[in-house]
């Protein structure tokens, strides 16, 4: 990831042993190995090796008077975009032939976003989306850094020239650091992922490979190289071992950030430097860059491929030295080559820009065809098709607004909730086209659409806009509305109720009275004369983890899903019997209005089926797919009916 280890003085052997030092943790912390589960921190020694090495050629051309911002980016362009540019492709190609439709779609737009150099961008707005895909279900994630670099590149050289003509490089680099270090300070309690992922929460960690610079511009005696050397490399070993995922970058980072910085300053005399920097170290750290570009593809698709099960330790062997021998066919004839290429500077930019361009087009379509169905056969379409979410036959209106049923028809109801209502759509969905009438849904995951209730966290304002949003239109029509949540999600200490009651004990018995207190103002504050409220019971949930990337057919095999034993109805009943009485009680307060629908009814018999010839009914622990939904719809026929008959009675009877 970092730049070639060349400086004035010649090869730097300690900078490119830190270098294989840094992907190999990489590589083996993403296949699992338990004694490296820090190994994510490798980015982090990448990014001082950047920030010391980008830094240093800048100085030094300013200092001659030969920087050139032209040929710094063409540098950066040679360097970083043919290796990045065939992983891309390869990766696109052989998602092409094997990946299902919906993980082909996902596949353009990561290179979209990766070609594009926002890959980091991308990655953390969809972090906090309530169906994010997971790092599994995610064939390019590894170029968040690469993006995250590239944006530095882009902005660095200009602010070290600018410092450079004040003659304030040193102040401009501390304070850099200083203030990337107190906006990651503030900003990872609240939004972690932005921490992790956007540019600016990284400066600190460049700066702190930038501030080497003047540290080896004095005379230190060996004792102190030794020193500095054997702590340095001791504190990135620890943290490779210690680091944890989740708030990082943290005060932890500094560990590795100040570890590699001094490694670099020690130079490459002192005996921990010389340690990494043996035949086998040199090797790898020349093929670090492609190796860091290979290895999570390679990854994703054996996974993908065998099954979502642990790597056992054989496979890792087998897929590490596969990926090394990946990297070394793309350093030898994709590296190399480019980095020497002697054509116009400008003529290169063009050209560099025209492929990715081009590419763009071909990933972005991609995307917006829906991964291109039409490489599977009618057969797998239809399964495809039955296998989604049971929101997907809504038909988008607005963002997070869609329609269903006969859409050409004035509305008549409209499915409100979190995504356990929304799943819905798919059961109302033939009723409505046979009943000539339309059906709309606001379908923003995980919020609640409860009066006085909220989610405390990074969404609270969005919830909030969201939930004020649906219960005013409600409010301004007379539409029929079926009301749904995942309503034990919303009972615990993260929740902000303004129906508190203090006058019961804490836990359970307390948090449902608040949810009824919320649910009774809900119900009351969109009543009116002839309107009709079906409210979802409690959600039967399956005690398995489906990877709902893994439902689709695709055109080649893989291994699918293990099979999830069917729920033990009574267990069902039991595990859904304290938020079915709460809604029942809501429900006779107003029985001429209010109806509940209790899923456990329809779902299950002796037991609750997670398929049925075949097909999931689930598309992970709780949520429904389309057959699901429809099973549940064709069950529960009569009285969805029922609650629909107001809207037109005639059609109704004729049906």
């Amino acid at each position: 990831m970092a730049v070639a280890e060349v400086q004035e003085g010649g090869f730097r052997p300690e900078i490119a042993g830190l270098r294989a030092v840094a992907v190999v943790a990489v590589v083996l912390c993403h296949l699992k190995v338990a004694p490296l589960a820090g190994g994510f921190v490798g980015v982090d020694i990448f990014f001082v090796i950047s920030g010391y090495l980008i830094s240093k050629h800048i100085l030094d051309e300013v200092q001659r008077g030969s920087f050139s911002f032209l040929e710094f980016y063409l540098r950066r362009a040679r360097r970083i975009l043919p290796a990045l540019i065939a992983t891309i492709v390869a990766t696109y190609l052989v998602g092409f032939v094997w990946l299902p439709s919906d993980l082909l779609r996902g596949l353009g737009k990561e290179a979209t976003h990766a070609l594009l150099s926002i890959a980091n961008i991308q990655y953390w707005r969809e972090a906090k989306e309530y169906f994010a895909a997971t790092s599994e279900q995610l064939p390019l994630l590894h170029t968040w850094s690469l993006s995250l670099e590239e944006q530095f590149y882009f902005m660095w050289p200009a602010a070290v020239v600018l410092a450079a003509r004040f003659k304030i490089v040193g102040l401009t680099i501390l304070a850099s650091a200083i203030a990337s270090f107190i906006a990651v300070m503030l900003v990872v309690r609240t939004d972690s992922q932005a921490a992790f992922f956007l540019m600016p929460f990284r400066i600190f960690e460049f700066c702190i490979g930038a501030t080497v610079i003047f540290v080896e511009r004095t005379r230190m005696p060996r004792w102190v190289s030794e020193a500095l050397a054997a702590a340095g490399l001791s504190a990135i070993l620890i943290s490779l071992h210690v680091a944890q995922e989740g708030a990082w970058p943290s005060l932890m980072t500094l560990l590795p950030c100040i570890g590699t910085a001094a490694v670099i300053a020690a130079g490459s005399r002192a005996y921990a430097s010389q340690a990494i920097s043996s035949t086998l170290f040199l090797w790898i750290g020349a093929i670090s860059y492609s190796l860091y570009l290979v290895h999570w593809p390679i990854i994703f698709f054996v996974r993908f491929i065998l099954g979502p099960g642990d790597l056992t330790p054989a496979v890792s062997v087998v897929l590490f030295c596969l990926t090394l021998a990946f990297a070394w066919a793309s350093y030898r004839w994709v590296e190399a080559p480019f980095r020497q290429s002697r054509t116009a500077p400008k003529v290169q930019m063009w050209r560099y820009a025209g492929l990715v361009a081009g590419l763009v087009v071909i990933t972005h379509l991609t995307f917006a065809n829906n991964g291109f169905r039409w490489r599977l056969s009618p057969e797998q379409t239809e399964i495809a098709t039955l296998q989604g979410f049971g929101l997907h036959p809504c038909l988008e209106v607005s963002y997070r607004h869609c329609a269903f049923g006969n859409v050409s028809s004035p509305t008549a109801m409209e499915i409100v909730g979190d995504s356990f209502s929304h799943q819905y759509v798919a059961a109302f969905d033939p009723l409505l086209k046979r009943l000539n009438l339309r059906g709309e849904s606001s379908n923003l995951g995980g919020c609640p659409i409860l009066v006085g209730t909220l989610l405390k966290g990074a969404r609270l304002e969005e919830c909030r806009k969201n939930r004020d949003e649906i219960l005013t239109r409600i409010k301004s029509n007379n539409v029929d509305i079926v009301l749904g949540h995942a309503w034990d999600i919303y009972l615990d200490t993260n929740t902000m109720s303004d129906f508190n009651r203090p006058d019961l004990p804490t836990g359970e018995q307390r948090s449902i009275a608040q949810l009824e207190g919320a649910l009774d103002a809900t119900i009351a504050s969109v009543a009116k004369p002839g309107r009709r409220i079906l409210l979802v019971g409690a959600q039967v949930r399956i005690p398995c983890y489906v990877d709902r990337t893994r439902l689709q057919p695709a055109p080649l095999w893989y291994a699918p899903n293990p099979r999830c034993p069917d729920v033990d109805a009574a267990a069902a009943r039991e595990a859904g019997l304290k938020i079915n009485e709460m809604l029942q009680r809501v429900t006779e307060k107003r029985p001429e209005m209010v109806t509940l629908l209790k899923p456990v009814d329809y779902l299950c018999d002796q037991s609750c089926p997670s398929m049925k010839e075949g097909i999931w009914l689930y598309e992970d622990s709780g949520h429904f797919t389309v057959a699901g939904a429809q099973y549940i719809g064709q069950r529960a026929e009569k009285k969805l009916l029922d609650f629909l008959q107001r809207l037109n009675t005639k059609e109704v009877r004729a049906n």
